[in-house]
């Protein structure tokens, strides 16, 4: 299955245009519709204070400076993400969620084969639902560029972070159009004797599955040492100059997960690379 339609969320932080820049060349790689998808802010309706406005009068000028505002914000939204795909010549469309809660923004990623959005923040209270959290309720991979990632061209160096799960597999299979057009492939399997069967040759079958699809890849079974498994995938990935970690995400129950941090949420926060995340 090739990606056919991508969806990136748009925020009004500055690192924005690094996400659209990054969706863009990707749809123009895989001559992929693009959908680009604004999330106005929560706070769009002002300041606290704004709540004890009294008065006809007052009121009327309070929502008439919130819509110009909404206005502005859309506007300048539209306008840099059109002006950016322009450049590269990708189809595209723009659509305007507004914020109320989860529900509007799983609905706007629904149907895409793949989102590009921001790692999560380390709260979340005034932003909404990270990534991730909405990750897990659509079932679409979702690639997270870094903030200071400046490599727009599409992913050539891919390493895949393996250990047996349903997750893992799902996730090999949501990436596969990704990673039949990568320069290189490596799939990483940490403390192979701790997350494999007994007897099973570490990698051996997801090799063969990927070999198949004409994937360039190597297999390397590595050891931890005591060291935290993020700390490992984050080193192995930097050191070898690879462009995107694909993950399953939440391959231990959810509640384990949140409770002991998590290998997907410690390489959420801290990862310099794009990750590719699916559930």
């Amino acid at each position: 299955m090739d990606i056919k339609t991508i969806a990136v969320l748009i925020d009004t932080s500055p690192s924005r245009e690094t996400r659209m820049d990054y969706a863009i060349h990707l749809a123009r790689r895989h001559g992929a519709h693009l959908i680009g998808i604004f999330l106005l802010p929560p706070d769009i309706a002002g300041s606290p204070a704004s709540s004890h406005v009294r008065g006809q009068t007052a009121i009327a000028d309070l929502l008439h400076y919130q819509q110009v505002r909404k206005n502005d914000m859309i506007r300048q939204a539209r306008d840099v993400f059109e002006r950016h795909a322009a450049r590269q010549d990708v189809h595209c469309e723009f659509r305007v969620h507004t914020p109320r809660g989860e529900d509007e923004r799983r609905i706007g990623a629904l149907h895409a084969d793949l989102v590009v959005a921001a790692p999560p923040k380390a709260s979340w209270v005034d932003d909404g639902p990270p990534a991730d959290v909405v990750q897990l309720t659509t079932g679409v991979p979702f690639l997270l560029v870094p903030e200071t990632w400046h490599n727009m061209e599409p992913p050539q160096r891919i390493l895949i972070g393996w250990n047996g799960s349903r997750e893992s597999r799902r996730a090999i299979g949501d990436a596969l159009p990704l990673l039949a057009l990568a320069s290189s492939v490596t799939v990483l399997i940490v403390d192979p004797q701790a997350s494999l069967p007994a007897g099973e040759e570490p990698g051996m079958e997801v090799a063969m599955f990927l070999l198949r699809h004409g994937v360039r890849l190597t297999v390397d079974p590595v050891q931890s040492h005591g060291r935290a498994i993020p700390e490992v995938i984050l080193e192995y990935a930097v050191s070898n100059d690879h462009d995107l970690i694909v993950l399953g995400a939440y391959s231990h129950a959810r509640a384990r997960e949140i409770m002991l941090g998590g290998v997907t949420r410690s390489l959420l926060r801290q990862s310099p690379v794009p990750l590719l995340i699916s559930h």
